[in-house]
């Protein structure tokens, strides 16, 4: 037993970028949303309580510096998720009308590719896109809850010890001291809860819309690559030369959009992708460092952090992978089918999408591009950093 969306029975036209779409909206920045009033006004207050708990949770981790290491890597931790959460859904929103087009471009070109064979290969990489984004999801809402429950545990623990109660927020911050007393502080501490959501909501709708493109855009390979096999099998040689012709001006038409689709999420996503790629060591490191330093319920806290991280990096090169892979076995196919026993003519058009094909289309971002290869680059250059901070501490 489990949610409906995770099966391979679930409609494939609900698939599209389903977790996404399901994050973003709870905190008002979906693309396609309609913008009005009272979603903006959503939208400007938990973007308020997000930049609000990035400042808070900075300031608290300097100061700290100094005074005691732990509770300091404690709030620095977070904080590396939380300003890049702020970062993803600022460029989401600046780009929302370029990803409204994009969505819809996309979910075009997908739903022209029926037919049976088709059908089931979409089946198969919506399915494990949807599956995904919500390991993202689902790794991130634990550790946020976790963060929430940690204060919990240990204010019930000194109450039945009979000692006195700690008022700290579930990540740590800094507050005014009403703020941190009551009767306020319960409303502070479910701010400060609905904080960690809102960072891992913009996580996953972030991560999930690479993520989504980049599996959707192997699909569209994917049938081209089929449609190019059926063109030049043998069994279609009872086509005359000017119907081959046609459907393989067609498959170079298609080729075109779906270079022109990459190009543009790359332009869109890649301030996004660049930031997450920078600070992707630097979360993971701190995590892991947090997870030596601290004892007890906390280091478990860590260890779901962590899972969160890696898994979502881990999506951004695995989502790269998919769109290299799915490119350059277009040329492969066409090389192996049988072009040599046309006409020149045809010939030289499967000669053309060969040459073109050899130039392999990359999601990409400014100085690398995502893919596992640079995931093995980013765990070493963190076992680095680790063992550094380490050493110093």
């Amino acid at each position: 037993m489990g949610p409906a969306f995770l099966k391979n029975t679930y409609p494939l036209n609900k698939h599209y970028f389903l977790i996404p779409r399901f994050a973003l909206r709870l905190v008002g920045f979906y693309p396609e949303t309609n913008w009005n009033g009272w979603v903006k006004l959503w939208a400007f207050f938990n973007i308020s309580i997000l930049a609000y708990g990035c400042y808070a949770e900075l300031y608290y981790g300097i100061q700290y510096l100094s005074i005691d290491i732990v509770r300091a890597m404690d709030a620095l931790c977070p904080v590396a998720s939380s300003i890049m959460s702020f970062i993803k859904i600022f460029f989401i929103w600046w780009y929302r009308e370029q990803y409204k087009n994009l969505i819809e471009e996309v979910r075009r070109l997908t739903e022209a590719q029926n037919s049976s064979r088709k059908q089931k290969m979409k089946r198969w990489y919506f399915t494990i896109a949807t599956r995904l984004t919500a390991l993202v999801l689902f790794f991130g809402f634990c550790c946020s809850t976790s963060y929430s429950i940690r204060p919990i545990l240990t204010n019930t623990i000194l109450y039945l010890n009979g000692k006195e109660i700690v008022y700290e927020t579930p990540f740590k911050m800094i507050f005014p001291e009403p703020l941190l007393s009551m009767p306020l502080y319960p409303v502070t501490f479910i701010l400060v809860h609905w904080h960690g959501y809102i960072t891992i909501l913009s996580f996953a709708g972030g991560d999930g819309l690479f993520m989504g493109f980049c599996f959707y855009i192997s699909t569209l390979l994917k049938a081209l690559q089929q449609d190019l096999e059926d063109v030049l099998t043998i069994l279609q040689r009872k086509l005359s030369e000017h119907d081959i012709y046609k459907s393989l001006s067609h498959i170079i038409r298609r080729h075109n959009e779906i270079a022109n689709i990459t190009y543009k999420v790359s332009a869109i996503m890649e301030e996004m992708t660049l930031c997450h790629f920078i600070t992707s060591s630097i979360i993971i490191a701190t995590s892991v460092i947090d997870f030596l330093l601290v004892s007890g319920y906390g280091s478990i806290v860590y260890v779901v952090y962590t899972c969160a991280v890696l898994t979502e990096i881990f999506l951004y090169c695995l989502g790269g992978t998919a769109v290299i892979e799915s490119s350059q076995e277009l040329a492969l196919k066409a090389y192996t089918s049988n072009w040599y026993g046309h006409s020149v003519k045809i010939q030289k058009m499967v000669l053309l999408i060969i040459v073109r094909s050899q130039r392999q289309l990359v999601v990409k971002v400014p100085f690398f591009t995502p893919s596992l290869p640079a995931l093995t680059a980013i765990l070493r250059f963190t076992g680095s950093v680790i063992a550094l901070v380490k050493s110093v501490i």
